[in-house]
């Protein structure tokens, strides 16, 4: 998965929730600071994993604060299947 695929899933989902379109130079704001508060976190990481078919650990799923950071653990992932 490339940084360009996974803001092409990511970024329709961020102009439903918020109205804004995000980009590659968002990728390291908060959830918080882009306005997505912890409902809306949990349905964009859902929608995301199953756009790209994979499964995080509820643990995991704690970490995440950023798109970087969903960004991140959805590669690791999808290289693992």
């Amino acid at each position: 998965m490339t940084e360009q695929e996974f803001i092409a899933v990511l970024a329709p989902l961020m102009v439903e929730i918020t109205g804004n379109a995000v980009s590659n130079d968002d990728l390291d704001v908060t959830f918080a600071d882009l306005e997505i508060d912890s409902l809306n976190q949990v349905e964009i990481i859902s929608h995301v994993e199953d756009a790209f078919g994979c499964q995080l650990d509820d643990s995991t799923l704690r970490t995440i604060h950023s798109p970087r950071e969903l960004m991140e653990h959805v590669a690791k992932a999808t290289s693992a299947t």
